[in-house]
């Protein structure tokens, strides 16, 4: 099994706990506030993980390239204003967490077919047809 796979099912189950835990808190704080909590917390912990790569792990944390830093800021401002609340409410709205995020993880679909578009590199295959459109079925089955 390529290690990729293991990577991408250990963050699915994570992503899931944390799904379940918003959920579960989103009775009792705001979305803005819930929001607010996490990403300073996750801020906190995404830094001291840079220190121990640094000093543990002989990792060079270099400064974003003067090139780069709209983009950064562009994908983190969408992030923050726009996708983040729109995943807690979602969660917070519907009655089952799971509805919520089989919609919102169409968003492989979405990727592959943005990828298509651009990176040249990327092949559309039969079965890759086949596995989109399982992919939309199971989506309109859980809704």
């Amino acid at each position: 099994m390529e290690t990729w796979i293991i990577y991408a099912f250990v963050a699915a189950v994570l992503i899931a706990a944390r799904d379940i835990f918003t959920k579960k808190f989103s009775k009792k704080y705001s979305a803005i506030e819930h929001l607010l909590y996490y990403y300073i917390l996750c801020g906190f912990f995404i830094i001291l993980l840079a220190i121990y790569k640094s000093k543990f792990q002989g990792e060079k944390i270099r400064f974003i390239d003067t090139e780069d830093i709209w983009k950064f800021a562009a994908i983190a401002a969408m992030s923050a204003i726009i996708i983040s609340p729109c995943q807690i409410l979602s969660l917070t709205e519907c009655d089952n967490p799971g509805k919520a995020k089989a919609i919102v993880n169409l968003n492989g679909i979405i990727v592959f077919f943005m990828s298509l578009y651009l990176l040249k590199d990327v092949k559309f295959e039969t079965k890759t047809f086949i596995g989109i459109l399982f992919a939309a079925v199971g989506v309109y089955l859980i809704i």
